[in-house]
């Protein structure tokens, strides 16, 4: 049988110089692949998947993409859509509060994962609550010449905020503005609503049911006049001190009254909130609100006071 195998010693050298042949070819298919179809990098920018999250949660400063660097041959990667390529974190089992969590990417296997940027994220998982707001309208601009204000509603009383436990408590009130600018006659607007907090910033992050309300407003022509400003002192100066003098700058403000209102001619003078003496102890210049009648408008509403004082 060995000889048999041997018999021709010819057919072994084929053998090895066919295999060489073989083993050559692949180098060469290798080395013409690797310039005609050179590996290359490129970055994607793709959306970020947010898995497992409890329904009674909310997830907050989670970027809505993230950029991925993959390598391969060209003609593979020049092929590559942005659908290819995922991206997400997995928050099963995450409380509320903050954590950091691992980006995790998924590419086709005839393609390499670079790098992930960011590799991972600080976020906030909050919990979901609610919480019923009245709405406060306000008013930018002024109607036209001769024409004031009247009465202002809005169609919804009560608003419903929902969203992160943290920014709902945030919430002091809920905006409604309105421009009056130019206008001569009743109207009516659908005005966004704005959560806002106490340094009046919007609170974002929050789902507002419903998201407008319509304001309706009441415009009519003015009466005007002429008031004067009477000052309202009340208490005493401190020991030592008697009132030389107190003005008021301007002495004189405009009041008006829409149509339907009482009569302005019924008042005979615009009073200033009470100045309390007790805190006067040298001479003094503050500014003064007024009492404003219901249903009228004053201009200026606020005035400046001096108060001059010294000893008897």
């Amino acid at each position: 049988m060995v000889n048999k195998f041997f018999d021709k010693p010819g057919e072994t050298k084929n053998v090895a110089a066919k295999i060489f042949a073989i083993i050559l070819a692949i180098i060469l298919w290798l080395y013409v692949m690797n310039e005609q179809n050179p590996p290359i990098e490129s970055s994607f920018n793709i959306p970020l998947e947010v898995r497992n999250t409890a329904t009674s949660n909310v997830v907050s400063d989670v970027p809505e993409t993230v950029r991925i660097k993959i390598r391969g041959p060209r003609s593979i990667v020049a092929g590559v859509l942005n659908g290819d390529l995922k991206a997400y974190i997995d928050l099963r089992g995450l409380g509320e509060g903050r954590h950091t969590v691992k980006v995790v990417a998924a590419v086709p296997s005839s393609l390499e994962l670079v790098e992930i940027n960011p590799d991972r994220l600080q976020l906030t998982v909050d919990a979901t609550t609610s919480r019923q707001l009245p709405v406060e309208v306000r008013t930018n601009g002024a109607p036209a010449k001769g024409i004031v204000t009247g009465k202002i509603t809005a169609a919804n009383s009560q608003i419903t905020i929902e969203g992160p436990k943290s920014a709902v408590a945030a919430v002091e009130k809920i905006i409604a503005t309105v421009d009056l600018t130019g206008k001569t006659a009743d109207y009516y607007v659908d005005a966004r609503l704005v959560p806002v907090n106490q340094q009046g910033k919007e609170v974002e992050g929050l789902t507002i049911y419903p998201e407008k309300t319509r304001v309706t407003v009441n415009l009519a022509e003015t009466a005007k006049k002429q008031l004067d400003v009477k000052l309202v002192t009340q208490g005493a100066l401190p020991a030592g001190l008697v009132l030389k003098s107190i003005a008021a700058q301007p002495a004189k403000v405009e009041i008006s009254e829409s149509t339907a209102g009482k009569g302005i001619d019924k008042i005979d003078a615009i009073y200033t909130e009470p100045v309390n003496l007790a805190d006067i102890k040298q001479d003094t210049t503050r500014d003064v609100k007024l009492q404003i009648p219901e249903g009228t408008t004053v201009t200026p509403g606020t005035i400046s006071i001096t108060i001059k004082v010294g000893p008897p």
